[in-house]
């Protein structure tokens, strides 16, 4: 096992870049207008029913996604437009 050891200014100064950079991905995923989509958003997109197909692609990594709380999951609608021009033909 190997042990970092941090002075205490440098270690402040990482936990408050690391918390701007979570406070801006945070400010990102919560505009209407960017990258993440619902649900039943990603499921029209892909053309999915099933909450199983959708565990499916998550559990693969064949779609980005982020899990808030219990049961709020967003996706990326970049990786799904990805993964449909990789997968289905004439995309």
């Amino acid at each position: 096992m190997e042990i970092i050891v941090f002075e205490k200014e440098t270690y402040w100064k990482m936990q408050s870049e690391l918390f701007k950079l979570f406070q801006e991905a945070l400010h990102e995923a919560k505009k209407p207008d960017g990258d993440w989509i619902s649900t039943e958003q990603a499921k029209e997109l892909l053309g999915v029913k099933s909450k199983s197909k959708m565990q499916d692609l998550r559990d693969t990594g064949s779609i980005k996604f982020s899990k808030h709380g219990r049961r709020t999951i967003v996706y990326s609608k970049k990786s799904i437009l990805e993964f449909l021009k990789k997968n289905v033909p004439d995309y």
